[in-house]
């Protein structure tokens, strides 16, 4: 009956009605159970650390960096682990990527997001499994890695971390300040305090009422964690071919162009391009991880000449999904997004130097 951002805006509270108010009367009746589940939970891997339980919260061997968020959707994760796997290559430590996965036809197994970290990072391994403390295991003997970044580790509390970084996303930080099902929260907030750094994402798209707010809720609930600050930086456009174009010489943003994702949080992609001045002129959304068909690709390259669009721009991971330089004879390029530290570079990079130190000298 509902696609995935209706489901969004009906919680949001931005569709109103009968049905829509009954859903998200539905939904509340339905958090205390989840609540609960989440307090049992957190409090079994709390006893299991103060206690040194190590059958509950299991230790990889080698250090563990974990980057994850405190609400579902997307936070900007991808561009930090892509910034610290990179600081650490530079560095030359053995990285490997893990995370949970979701499976998807048609990529041997692989979802977009190992296909796009595997384009991004080609010397950095990238596994895939709900196991992570066995994929660990498979890390350190099979191919020698001295670091695990896990991706999207938050709530994965079974394998123990050596760092853990919180990413919030400030255009909707808190998932509408409530807990999954009536909110996007899967923690309650007082969870921040687990935290070893809150890094706070694309603080270029909101204001500086709005990021005084935020900064505001985190110390209330997480006084003693340390808060760092990003914002995502466009960087080149790319085509599958591997074609690339500069921004600061391209004429693309001074033309008319039609965008489509199918990503956690696609209004913030649309809010990046229109902030660096790109001209849209029509758009199409698709859920996170969607599997584009060739019905898709026919649909986006009308919408396109409708829009009288002269390039199309999606996002990284949408590209290597779909694999060609254009459609509906109209030029596809995916823009490549990076972070870049606005506050609190080195809250961060001072605990690599440490976790760093422990490698060199092991």
């Amino acid at each position: 009956m509902f696609d995935s951002k209706q489901l969004i805006e009906i919680v949001a509270g931005q569709k109103t009605g009968v049905l829509p108010r009954l859903i998200r009367l539905t939904l509340g009746s339905l958090t205390p159970v989840y609540r609960f589940g989440i307090w049992i939970r957190n409090r079994k891997f709390n006893r299991a650390i103060k206690t040194g339980n190590s059958s509950v919260v299991k230790q990889a061997g080698i250090p563990v960096i974990s980057v994850g968020n405190l609400t579902t959707g997307g936070t900007g994760k991808t561009p930090l682990v892509i910034w610290i796997s990179q600081w650490l290559r530079q560095k030359n430590i053995r990285v490997i990527l893990i995370s949970r996965g979701y499976t998807q036809s048609g990529h041997a197994g692989r979802n977009d997001e190992a296909i796009e970290m595997e384009d991004r990072l080609p010397d950095v391994p990238h596994l895939q499994d709900p196991d992570r403390h066995r994929m660990s295991q498979v890390a350190i003997e099979e191919l020698e890695s001295q670091l695990i970044i896990l991706d999207d580790g938050f709530q994965h509390r079974q394998l123990h971390r050596n760092l853990d970084l919180v990413l919030i996303d400030a255009t909707n930080p808190f998932g509408f300040g409530r807990l999954i099902p009536r909110g996007l929260l899967r923690e309650p907030l007082s969870s921040l305090r687990r935290a070893d750094l809150i890094i706070i994402t694309r603080v270029n798209l909101v204001s500086e009422h709005e990021l005084k707010t935020i900064h505001r809720s985190i110390s209330r609930h997480a006084p003693e964690v340390d808060i760092a600050q990003t914002q995502t930086r466009f960087t080149k456009l790319i085509q599958v071919n591997g074609i690339e174009k500069p921004l600061d010489e391209s004429e693309i943003s001074h033309q008319p162009i039609f965008v489509f994702s199918g990503i956690g949080n696609p209004d913030n992609f649309v809010l990046a391009l229109e902030e660096h001045r790109f001209q849209i002129g029509g758009q199409l959304t698709f859920a996170d991880h969607h599997e584009y068909s060739r019905e898709d690709l026919q649909r986006i390259g009308e919408k396109a000449k409708q829009a009288g669009a002269q390039r199309i721009l999606c996002t990284h991971k949408d590209l290597v999904k779909v694999g060609t330089s254009q459609l509906g004879g109209i030029p596809l390029f995916a823009i490549l997004i990076d972070v870049e530290f606005v506050e609190g570079e080195k809250n961060l990079t001072d605990r690599l130097v440490q976790i760093a130190g422990l490698i060199q000298n092991s």
